[in-house]
């Protein structure tokens, strides 16, 4: 299926890329042609079958980076399966960065030197905030029933999440927002402040509607995150694209800070690992100074999104027609990449790089039921 092809490259692409500390490009040249090669070929005539009747399939990325990673697995596709890829309508990369909008660009459509890339009639890009589109404020996909494939690697812990609790009074839900107090720190650094607030946003509200008990608070357990614009961007493409698929792959559990400033803020689980560009991890997201550039990434609750997921297929018409599962990224290569992950073993210790290292990320995997033959 096209799903498989396209999930399985571009997860081993993103470990590659991961053990990299991210190279991209560079990379792909030491492991090729395992870089570029997929799983899937038994799957292909399947996917074929079950596109029928719905229109050409069409692929999307969430988050596309430099592009390397859509170039590597177009390549592949239209190396091992031309029959798939001539099929393939689209392949769409959404991203909210307009410098990476512009590399996409420069790697993908037209370079700085009038070349056009290898798949340019294929690709399409679209430079949007995904909060703009969570929020329904910003268009996303046109309706259909046509097959779609959705992947998104390390885009869950960039996205903006938000801090819910529940009053010990009156059982509301309330929402963490930020205010700004009249005192500051030892080093002049003015002071801000965490407090709860009644739930009031739109986003937050639909989110709990879909899936009560899922990402809503309980007493007991104190504050939560909630990954509410990562749930507002899979709302929206299922009211779009019933017949999806998806694979978003990413950090299910990342390091305390290396920080021995007292946090300003509740330390709760699942706390983002805040980080400035000179490598210093603070306590706290309301730790660094307010002019200071952070990488804020988050850990994802798999299961919870796997329940959000499995809650919003319910409540389709092709609900029955997908599986959603939840596994570690080593088990999800060893499901979908054994050739892949012997081609890359030492013959001296079996360490292969696609399973052995990075143990803490997982994947969200939806994808379509297997078709019964006939004979079945």
């Amino acid at each position: 299926m096209l799903w498989v092809a396209l999930t399985m490259e571009l997860q081993k692409l993103h470990v590659i890329n991961n053990l990299t500390g991210g190279m991209g490009t560079a990379i792909l040249s030491v492991f090729h042609p395992f870089g570029e090669n997929g799983i899937g070929n038994e799957h292909t005539n399947e996917f074929i079958e079950s596109s029928r009747g719905c229109g050409l399939p069409r692929a999307i990325e969430l988050g596309g980076g430099r592009g390397t990673n859509a170039n590597a697995l177009l390549d592949y596709l239209k190396a091992n399966h031309r029959d798939m890829y001539e099929k393939l309508d689209s392949y769409t990369i959404f991203d909210t960065s307009p410098t990476l909008h512009e590399l996409q660009r420069d790697v993908l459509i037209k370079n700085s030197l009038g070349e056009y890339g290898t798949h340019a009639d294929k690709i399409k890009l679209r430079n949007v905030d995904l909060m703009d589109i969570a929020e329904g404020l910003s268009p996303f996909l046109s309706p259909s029933s046509k097959p779609t494939a959705v992947i998104a690697l390390e885009m869950l812990d960039n996205l903006p999440h938000d801090k819910v609790a529940r009053c010990i009074q009156s059982n509301e839900i309330l929402q963490a927002e930020i205010k700004d107090t009249n005192l500051t720190l030892s080093s002049h650094q003015p002071l801000s402040s965490e407090i709860f607030c009644p739930l009031s946003d739109k986003l937050l509200k639909d989110i709990f509607a879909i899936a009560a008990g899922v990402y809503e608070p309980k007493l007991s357990l104190g504050s939560r995150w909630v990954p509410s614009v990562a749930l507002g961007v899979i709302m929206k493409l299922y009211e779009c694209r019933p017949n999806t698929s998806l694979a978003f792959a990413d950090f299910d559990w990342l390091p305390p800070p290396e920080s021995h400033e007292p946090a300003l803020a509740e330390t709760i689980i699942g706390d983002p690992l805040v980080t400035d560009m000179n490598g210093k991890d603070y306590a706290c997201y309301l730790s660094p100074p307010q002019d200071a550039l952070c990488d804020i990434l988050f850990p994802t609750d798999f299961q919870r999104l796997e329940a959000f997921v499995k809650q919003i297929h319910a409540n389709t018409a092709t609900g029955d027609s997908f599986l959603v599962s939840t596994m570690k990224q080593h088990t999800f290569l060893l499901k979908h990449g054994k050739k892949e992950i012997e081609q890359t073993k030492s013959w001296l210790t079996g360490y292969s790089p696609l399973i052995d290292d990075f143990g803490n990320c997982s994947v969200l995997e939806v994808a379509p039921r297997p078709i019964k033959s006939s004979s079945q």
